[in-house]
């Protein structure tokens, strides 16, 4: 079967797909790190090794909404983000291994949404979300500062 004749997700559908992690110890490369793990995407019906049934690897974080689309966002679609989730829960079942599971959580929480930032106003004591800026800390909820400024905010 030749993926790269496939052009349409409809096509994979009935492929069965499951993630197999490889990991690499004492890279001289990574001072920092120890380890490397590679998640690659294989496909069982294809081959039952591993080089033989490759699809794609699996990419750290998943946004379909990109003009510059990883092989999985483009294999996968609309609907990448819930196989990537599947996929990494699955293979987080199957694994006994401390390292892998640590891995596995660490990339199932960075295809997570990002937490908003609460923060306490420092004249009230409220929680409020905070507003993303890169030049000021926010310390003042919306009421705080409308009493203080009134509509000059």
């Amino acid at each position: 079967m030749n993926y790269a004749d496939m052009d349409s997700v409809g096509d994979y559908a009935n492929l069965k797909y499951k993630l197999c992690i490889l990991k690499q110890d004492n890279i001289a490369d990574w001072s920092d790190k120890q380890q490397l793990f590679r998640f690659a995407v294989v496909n069982h019906d294809k081959a039952k090794t591993y080089p033989m049934n490759f699809v794609c690897i699996l990419p750290m974080r998943v946004n379909s909404k990109v003009e510059k689309r990883t092989e999985f966002e483009k294999l996968f679609g609309d609907e990448s983000l819930e196989e990537a989730k599947k996929l990494l829960t699955d293979a987080l079942k199957s694994q006994d291994d401390k390292d892998l599971i640590r891995e596995i959580e660490r990339r199932l929480n960075l295809l997570g949404p990002k937490p908003a930032s609460e923060k306490t106003c420092a004249n009230c004591g409220k929680m409020f979300l905070v507003k993303q800026s890169r030049w000021f800390k926010q310390k003042f909820c919306e009421d705080c500062i409308k009493k203080r400024f009134g509509n000059r905010a």
